[in-house]
């Protein structure tokens, strides 16, 4: 029987730890499980304005971008919606209010404000590698013509987070992904609230007239906590958070090694 395979990009596919590429086996397994019948559906927090060229080297049956905002199938649009524009002025007001560090993801085009820019450039410092994302400064931002579908804030005061949820918890929810040991500020993904990976999933169920038996997940962050509990069998990386590992029905290898690859083997996709 075919499966519905929907797989996370950053630290799932797309390795950041040692290659910061998708390793040639992952590549091999998933050609050779779309050969077999099975569908790969690549369902991302990225905006599609930030998936850029050549940075996923395979054809795909799908696209869920935006955690759930955006749907595409071979370049016909399926879903897409967006921040409202009274929504977003009133929200970047209230990320300067609160002292978040933001940025705005777009289908074409993504923006950040100079946090941003600084921690992209202290990241690469760091880890010798610049964050691959294309992003424009808030200078060249247009409210009416953006199209803005999701936000990522840097915070330091998780009491002005906390504010700031209690505030717009009517419409939007956020996703704490914590920090890395080189950072400064915690990170977080500010959604549409009843948009995510599984509202997302649930459309291309719809869309292949598949069933949710038919799903298997991969993801590694915390963005991917309800597309794992919702699929048939939910799968994390090694390197994954600690919270979603509990979650998963299965732990599989770390993204720098050819565990996808020996997953898909083990689960009898190739």
């Amino acid at each position: 029987m075919s499966k519905i395979i929907f797989m996370d990009i950053d630290g799932t596919l797309l390795d950041h730890i040692r290659y910061h590429r998708v390793l040639d086996s992952t590549i091999e397994a998933i050609q050779k499980a779309r050969a077999n019948g099975h569908k790969i559906i690549l369902c991302t927090g990225r905006s599609k304005s930030n998936v850029l060229e050549g940075m996923i080297p395979f054809e795909s049956d799908g696209q869920i971008y935006g955690a759930g905002a955006m749907l595409e199938t071979k370049n016909k649009l399926l879903y897409h919606i967006c921040i409202p524009e009274d929504d977003l002025k009133l929200l970047i007001d209230d990320f300067t209010t609160y002292h978040f560090g933001f940025k705005l993801e777009g289908e074409e085009e993504s923006f950040a404000d100079s946090f941003v820019f600084k921690r992209r450039n202290m990241v690469k410092k760091i880890t010798g590698v610049l964050s691959s994302e294309a992003l424009f400064p808030m200078n060249e931002f247009h409210l009416e013509k953006a199209h803005i579908s999701k936000a990522t804030l840097y915070y330091q005061s998780k009491e002005d987070l906390k504010a700031f949820q209690e505030k717009w918890k009517s419409k939007y929810t956020c996703i704490e992904h914590g920090k890395k040991n080189y950072d400064t500020h915690f990170m977080c993904e500010l959604l549409i609230n009843h948009v995510n990976k599984t509202s997302g999933i649930k459309k291309m169920l719809e869309y292949f007239n598949m069933k949710q038996e038919d799903t298997i997940a991969f993801g590694d962050s915390m963005n991917d906590l309800d597309m794992l509990l919702f699929a048939n069998i939910g799968i994390c990386m090694e390197n994954g958070a600690d919270q979603l590992k509990k979650a998963a029905d299965m732990i599989c290898g770390p993204s720098y090694e050819d565990s996808i690859y020996d997953m898909f083997q083990q689960l009898k996709l190739i």
